[in-house]
């Protein structure tokens, strides 16, 4: 899978840089944890960009929107980048767009932001969540994105919500945001099968926050509440990993530790 920068794209559309992108099928978003919601959108954009012969591949961010736009009352990541990246290649994806967001880019409008991706990135297909919106305070919606594609000639995917139901006959809709509370509360079962994968912690990226001068932005990954765990590393090993005031109060050797 191949990786690009945001400052990759504009230098591109300033022609400052040579590079070509094939025809591409393209899907925007946090994708924090990558769910059975977002795993189910990224289906179908390989799905639908196959058919057309066409590279397919995510516009993501450097950290998730709501842990910037929310910050006050954001209980944590449920991934780092490198995991999303990880499972963005597992999925069959062909290349990642990253994106630190910033003023910058906030203040981007929407079809604006579309064109880069049509005219850098020579997008033919647009795949999407239905409530999906972008540009500056999110004011285009699917409406103006379907209005603006029809337009320009690009082919639009919108999915719908995935629910599911635990124990009770009202669905819940899959949200990242439905997760962090399951984590939160220490609730794996439901946690590992939203994500269909045991939810994990990156430790290597903690081991490099912890050591880099000048200390990383804030943010970090959700950890359950306070007690003693058995984990398993990317051995398959058991890990004992104690968190305390919010903290795992002993690093373990290893590179992850998944809630198994």
């Amino acid at each position: 899978m191949k990786l690009y920068t945001w400052n990759d794209i504009l230098a591109i559309l300033n022609g400052d840089s040579n590079e070509n992108f094939p025809k591409t099928g393209i899907s925007v978003g946090s994708f924090d944890g990558l769910h059975k919601g977002h795993r189910k959108l990224i289906g179908e954009l390989i799905a639908a960009g196959r058919a057309r012969g066409l590279s397919c591949g995510v516009v993501t961010f450097s950290r998730p929107l709501p842990g910037i736009k929310h910050s006050e009352d954001y209980m944590g990541d449920l991934s780092t980048l490198n995991q999303r990246l990880r499972l963005f290649e597992e999925l069959g994806l062909d290349f990642a767009i990253i994106v630190d967001f910033d003023d910058s880019f906030a203040s981007m409008m929407g079809t604006d932001f579309l064109s880069i991706l049509l005219n850098v990135c020579n997008m033919e297909l647009l795949a999407e969540g239905i409530d999906f919106r972008c540009g500056f305070k999110g004011a285009t919606d699917a409406q103006a994105i379907r209005y603006w594609a029809e337009k320009n000639g690009v082919e639009t995917v919108f999915v719908d919500p995935v629910y599911f139901r635990e124990g009770t006959d009202e669905e819940e809709r899959i949200s990242s945001s439905y997760i962090r509370t399951m984590i939160q509360k220490g609730f794996f079962t439901t946690a590992n099968e939203l994500l269909e994968r045991p939810y994990e912690i990156d430790i290597a990226q903690l081991r490099r926050a912890a050591t880099e001068n000048p200390p990383p932005l804030p943010g970090s990954q959700l950890l359950p509440p306070d007690g003693l765990y058995r984990t398993e590393n990317e051995k398959h090993e058991l890990v004992r990993l104690t968190i305390k005031d919010g903290k795992i109060t002993e690093l373990p050797d290893c590179d992850f530790v998944r809630f198994v």
